[in-house]
């Protein structure tokens, strides 16, 4: 399993687990990075939820569907030349209704391609997926009945088809499979034309009732710009008067005609028409596989923030463990909470509760202690978003204070104390951080640490010690 495919079964658990991670998988993870630690826990959930069978199965249907689709427009292709482009008695070939059956249809769709590719807004197409789910399950049912073997499989796909069609690869993957089968359509028509020319003599003509022979000198003189320039033999403007329906022209100039006319619609099929469409689909499969490469995983969603208090609940221990001073420590633990926050801390009335990178248990836990001193719902702050959002709504409400809701466990990172500076939006905004844990400090050594971490930060941004208290739900302020 590579990288990439590591990365999508991991975010097929999330999905699996509904943005809050089972606490299931023990394994020893305090010696890992986050990034080795989601790793393995993958590892060890993917034996549970099996979400790797499952994603190979929806790439195998959706690369059989697109091979189906690619034969049919193949087949369009070629057998267009002989429906609609060749006359009954395969003769002729009417030049300018090629050019309007092929070439034309396949500028205008690049055009259309070009405005949809670079809309800086996400495709919205939300009904396929729903369509394609239901004759996805449908094929299962009867063939493989998958549908019924796994317990999220509809979850997985509307999250693989949004994954690899709309918001991160969707661009990409439409434009490969739009230039795919177009490829197809053409590669099956200059495939077939060159059937035709090789086994019947044709001769080239123009059909008009409205236009005159202008038009078609201008549109011969475009056509054939290039071709000259690499020394082509292909008809000049003024030939299209010698193509006309009823020019009966010498044999010697009949067979000239034949070749250059030829030699041009060839030309203009594979060179205006196939060879820029293989080109943008190799291009686009580089770009699919550049985007698979450079995937990462949002690690600011609320899931993974949840999951790694799980996984990594300490982040790293600031003091030496020693046998000998233990119970010593052990006695002191009491007076050092006493001197280095409030355990009495009275709750400034009118403030802003502002909570940060928390879980959702322990936001439940913030949420029912601000309830108890304030009607403003509580912002859990998580990412970019959520902290501009914070931000604007806390300089409307125009309050002084502000009161921090933050989970002891975890530790406190450059990144939270730029957030906190932030928050001093006015000269006499005064702070009071609320630690948050499930059971009293003296407890746990780890805890205690763990206060003396956060003591420190709080002082770095001028919150003193007198307004920072802990809460736990055995005691709903320590002391």
């Amino acid at each position: 399993m590579d990288q990439y495919q590591q990365r999508i079964v991991t975010e097929g658990i999330r999905v699996i687990e509904n943005d809050s991670p089972a606490d299931s998988f023990n394994a020893d993870y305090s010696e890992l990075s986050f990034d080795a630690a989601l790793a393995k826990r993958t590892q060890l959930a993917e034996l549970r939820y099996q979400v790797t069978p499952v994603f190979f199965h929806f790439k195998q249907l959706f690369r059989r569907f697109s091979v189906l689709v690619s034969l049919i427009f193949l087949m369009i292709g070629a057998t267009s030349v002989s429906q609609f482009l060749v006359n009954n008695a395969g003769t002729q070939i009417n030049f300018f209704w090629a050019i309007l059956l092929f070439i034309v249809p396949n500028l205008l769709s690049l055009l259309i391609w070009l405005i949809f590719y670079f809309r800086k807004v996400n495709l919205n197409i939300s009904w396929i997926a729903n369509l394609s789910l239901s004759g996805v399950r449908g094929l299962d049912k009867l063939h493989h009945k998958l549908t019924s073997k796994h317990d999220y499989y509809t979850k997985l796909f509307q999250f693989y088809f949004d994954h690899r069609f709309i918001s991160y690869m969707g661009k990409a993957q439409l434009s490969f499979i739009s230039h795919l089968w177009w490829s197809c359509y053409l590669l099956g028509a200059t495939c077939s034309l060159l059937v035709v020319l090789a086994t019947h003599q044709v001769d080239f003509i123009w059909e008009t009732t409205i236009l005159s022979a202008d038009v078609f000198a201008q549109l011969t003189s475009m056509l054939t710009l290039l071709p000259n320039l690499l020394g082509i033999s292909v008809p000049h403007s003024a030939d299209v008067t010698n193509a006309g329906i009823s020019i009966v022209n010498t044999l010697e100039i009949a067979q000239a005609n034949r070749i250059s006319w030829a030699n041009l619609l060839i030309f203009s099929l594979i060179v205006y028409g196939l060879l820029p469409r293989i080109l943008l689909m190799f291009t686009f499969k580089q770009k699919i596989k550049y985007q698979q490469k450079k995937f990462k995983i949002n690690y600011s969603l609320p899931y993974y923030i949840q999951l790694k208090s799980l996984l990594q609940p300490i982040v790293h221990h600031r003091f030496i463990s020693d046998p000998d001073v233990s119970s010593i420590l052990d006695k002191e633990n009491s007076a050092v909470i006493d001197k280095f926050y409030n355990q009495h801390l009275t709750m400034p009335l009118d403030a802003y509760p502002l909570a940060i990178e928390l879980n959702k248990s322990t936001l439940l836990a913030a949420q029912q202690h601000a309830d108890q001193y304030y009607s403003i719902n509580l912002t859990n702050i998580l990412d970019s978003e959520s902290q501009q959002y914070a931000l604007s709504e806390l300089t409307m409400s125009d309050k002084s204070d502000l009161v921090l809701y933050v989970d002891i466990r975890r530790a406190p990172d450059r990144g939270w104390l730029s957030l906190v500076n932030k928050l001093y939006y006015k000269d006499a905004t005064k702070l009071y951080l609320v630690l948050l844990g499930t059971e009293p400090l003296q407890n746990n050594q780890k805890r205690l640490e763990r206060l003396q971490d956060w003591l420190e930060a709080a002082n770095k941004v001028h919150i003193s010690s007198s307004r920072v208290t802990y809460i736990h739900p055995n005691n709903k302020s320590e002391g």
